[in-house]
């Protein structure tokens, strides 16, 4: 027997979401996000199961993802997204990833390591901040970054890009002025005689609420992945959650009324109760916060999360759970239908979000694939 607690990976469901989603943009074109492990459900398996699915495009934050998903024989192209070092342009080039340019000081240094790689046209992204203040080349530089450009014969702009800072919100001001920004950089881009083929801006949130924002590609993250940024996404597309937080019971005993339960006796019996024992702790992603108002489902009901969420172990009150046993399968989130705990519920309950629970899942969380 494995460990009691993992991460099942439902690949049905993530084709049934890359599906939907691809119908869902007017190019019909996606940039799959897998940075962060896949937002913890694996970056390798998700990237070879919707690779067979027919998704020619993938996105990363950093090198050591894309070499880990080279490594395991992707050959789709692969874009770096969250930046990167002049000091790593060689490595870039050897995986052959497509980085976002975000400054014009980067230019020399990919010229010069992909003709050193005996390459020609090599394509490039830019990044154009827009007004999300993060990544990216701010208009006022996009004057130099043309005339390095023009220095760089080995380079191909391929493609032009930007981050939305409020694409939740439908009507945001702040996305209208984000767009104009972005056709105006594209048109000096093209006035200037690099004209990008492939222009991005929606994330999963603007892919839904924001036709405006289709344009060649969308870059859709946790949308992918079953859960709707905003609840407006929800009442659009159908999306299925692609993992569910499992564990079991590990122990179950009987306490009397006024018995203390974990660390600091936070939490105190106002009743005879029957506590029961997780195998799974804030070490495997199941925040600490939980013990204020968290939840587990166990034979179709709910039980409650009682005293202090640690390392290892977590404890709930089982007492209204008739029959509760030892290895009884408890979902920690994700299910179907009414047998089911969102994700997002549970991030509100520790004051985060969805992204941040899911990435946290811990390494020594197998992952267990169905489908």
């Amino acid at each position: 027997m494995g460990r009691p607690t993992f991460a099942e990976i439902d690949l049905d469901a993530l084709r049934a979401n890359y599906h939907a989603l691809k119908a869902a943009a007017s190019h019909g074109e996606l940039m799959v996000v897998v940075k962060a492990d896949a937002y913890g459900h694996g970056a390798i398996i998700v990237s070879r199961t919707l690779a067979a699915e027919g998704c020619r495009y993938f996105g990363v934050a950093t090198v050591d993802e894309a070499r880990e998903l080279r490594n395991a024989g992707l050959q789709a192209r692969i874009f770096l997204q969250a930046g990167f070092f002049a000091s790593q342009v060689h490595e870039i080039v050897d995986l052959d990833l497509t980085p976002f340019v975000f400054h014009p000081s980067l230019i020399a240094p990919l010229e010069k390591a992909a003709a050193n790689a005996g390459r020609t046209r090599f394509p490039i992204h830019v990044k154009v901040d827009t007004g999300a203040t993060r990544l990216g080349v701010v208009p006022s530089d996009l004057g130099a970054l043309i005339d390095r450009l023009r220095g760089a014969p080995t380079l191909r702009v391929e493609g032009l890009c930007t981050l939305l800072a409020n694409a939740s919100d439908p009507t945001s001001k702040v996305t209208d002025s984000q767009l104009t920004v972005f056709r105006s950089a594209l048109r000096a881009l093209s006035d200037a005689g690099f004209v990008p083929a492939i222009c991005h801006v929606a994330n999963s949130a603007a892919l839904v609420l924001r036709d405006d924002s289709h344009f060649d590609l969308a870059r859709p993250g946790l949308a992918i992945y079953g859960l709707p940024p905003v609840a407006a996404v929800r009442e659009k597309i159908d999306l299925r959650p692609v993992m569910t937080f499992k564990t079991r019971l590990m122990q179950v005993k009987r306490v009397s009324a006024g018995a203390g339960i974990g660390y600091g006796h936070t939490f105190v019996t106002a009743r005879e109760s029957t506590i029961g024992v997780l195998p799974v702790g804030y070490a495997d992603g199941y925040k600490r916060g939980l013990q204020n108002g968290g939840e587990v489902l166990i034979r179709g009901k709910r039980a409650p999360v009682v005293g202090a969420v640690s390392m290892d172990l977590t404890t709930i009150d089982v007492t209204d759970i008739p029959g509760a046993s030892v290895e009884d399968e408890v979902i920690l989130w994700g299910g179907a239908g009414e047998a089911m705990i969102s994700v997002n519920d549970v991030a509100r309950l520790v004051q985060t979000i969805s992204y941040e629970m899911l990435c946290t899942v811990g390494k020594r969380v197998p992952r267990i694939c169905r489908g």
